[in-house]
């Protein structure tokens, strides 16, 4: 998905006004570029280019609902009382949430998937509303004019790159230096200040720091698994305070204001996830364990268990566990009839096809396959074997490669994962994996209820069965207590 920046000269008419305004937080005076005009403005033009290019849960979706709920408690005790707050959900499993100018919040589902308290929703909500009273994102503004940028969006959390296409290299450039440590700090101060004004519990705000430093720590922990190489982000999230750092603060803001508890509701919250998907919108397809589906194209393949499987909005990437050995499908819309073969000298022009097979139907689809002499990505001397299949007007291009003079060492599995191509029914084949509520018997663990749903999570279920109730997976809950699983 891409966002489409708005036009540079858009904006310099959007500007008006430029000089010294009172910050509707500190109160004090900052030196800044936009006008309140042109920050509404400026907000209710990137909120309909988010409207076109990223899932949003519609309205009247109870979810949609319940955040909503919560966030106009929160944003009624906030600094600017006197703007629309608007509160969204990105039907999506990034973990992440951001603000445009003027009071448009937007929190992915995956954040919410994550959260064991309405108090946490109040806490993060309370962040993204903390920028927009305090107007981070005209600061941005005035601080990028000296690139000529336009437009910044701000963004939380954990360095899990969302969209880094959104915006153009330019306008991208002014995410990328953040908002800085103060800003920041100062956003999960408001936080506090905003949710206990609303009843809420502060101490939430430690509870789903530390959920988001877990997730960080176990995304790092399957990249290391797979055998791909882990590198710090530098996008967007770059300069926000690392994760255990803002827990420590948070947790001395907190002790410093001394506040009483407040609300929590534990259940409220599990009840609001309870039966949405745990990944992607399933309109993007979903992993199984060992297997991708794709609900609305119809199709499903198997993986042998020891390979790692990645969806993304334009492919399904896959890699043998430490090898370098892979895979990728993509999707071909056809603008006419061809054969199979046909497809597959389209996607490899210029190419000398090996081994050509027309093997009719697999499936019910009409199939062929080549093997291909060329770089591949990760492997510079490569041997590829590609499989095209058939079904109405798209064509399925599957392919797999390793080292050239390794290819044969690998081809039984190739070929397992190839004849597992076949069409997807959900009252034969089953739903994707959606969240359900449980409540934690004595002699429970995640482990055995990861073995229990048949690790449909994959090889780190149990981590993220306890990451998915905030805990570590050598923590347990109170027997009786309610939590969530995914089956």
């Amino acid at each position: 998905m891409k966002f489409r920046p708005l036009a540079l000269m858009t904006i310099a008419a959007l500007l008006g006004v430029s000089g010294c305004a009172t910050n509707p937080v500190s109160k004090n005076h900052d030196f800044v570029l936009m006008s309140e005009k042109a920050e509404l403005e400026l907000g209710q033009q990137g909120a309909a280019q988010v409207a076109k290019q990223m899932p949003l849960l519609p309205e009247n979706d109870p979810l949609v609902r319940y955040v909503d709920k919560v966030g106009q408690k929160v944003a009624a005790k906030a600094d600017r009382p006197e703007l629309y707050y608007r509160f969204h959900v990105v039907d999506d499993a990034t973990i992440n949430a951001f603000a445009l100018p003027g009071g448009y919040i937007y929190i992915h589902r995956g954040l919410l998937n994550h959260m064991n308290n309405e108090a946490e929703l109040a806490a993060v909500l309370g962040h993204e509303i903390g920028h927009v009273t305090a107007r981070h994102a005209v600061k941005q503004y005035t601080k990028a004019q000296a690139y000529q940028l336009g437009m910044a969006v701000t963004s939380v959390f954990l360095p899990i790159p969302y969209g880094s296409n959104m915006l153009t290299d330019m306008v991208a450039m002014a995410v990328i230096q953040g908002y800085g440590r103060e800003a920041e700090l100062q956003s999960d101060q408001l936080s506090i200040t905003y949710i206990t004004r609303a009843g809420y519990d502060p101490e939430a705000t430690i509870g789903i720091l530390k959920t988001l430093k877990r997730l960080a720590d176990l995304d790092k922990k399957e990249k290391i698994d797979a055998g791909d190489k882990v590198e710090e982000y530098h996008g967007a999230f770059a300069s926000h305070p690392e994760t255990e750092k803002r827990i420590r603060e948070a947790v001395k803001l907190s002790e410093q204001s001394q506040l009483q508890h407040g609300i929590v509701n534990h259940r409220e919250m599990l009840a609001a996830l309870d039966g949405y998907p745990y990944g992607d919108n399933p309109d993007q397809g979903a992993i199984i364990g060992q297997r991708f589906l794709h609900p609305d194209l119809g199709i499903q393949l198997d993986f042998p268990k020891d390979w790692v499987i990645t969806n993304t909005p334009t492919a399904v990437n896959a890699r043998l566990r430490k090898e370098d050995v892979y895979f990728m499908m993509k999707v071909k819309e056809l603008s006419k009839h061809q054969t199979p073969e046909e497809v597959l000298r389209e996607v490899f022009p210029g190419q000398k096809l090996f081994g050509i097979v027309q093997s009719g139907e697999q499936s019910g689809m009409q199939h062929a396959e080549a093997m291909i002499r060329m770089s591949a990505p990760h492997v510079s001397q490569a041997m590829i074997i590609s499989h095209v299949f058939l079904k109405g007007s798209k064509a399925f291009v599957v392919s797999m490669w390793s080292k050239r003079d390794a290819f044969e060492q690998y081809r039984d599995q190739f070929s397992q994962i190839s004849r597992s191509f076949r069409n997807y029914d959900k009252q034969i084949d089953g739903d994707v994996p959606r969240i359900h509520l449980y409540t934690w018997q004595a002699g429970d663990s995640w482990q055995q209820l990861a073995k229990k749903d048949g690790e449909v999570l994959g090889h780190f279920t149990a981590e993220k069965l306890a990451a998915l109730n905030g805990m570590d997976v050598n923590e347990q809950p109170a027997s009786g207590t309610l939590i969530k699983v995914v089956q």
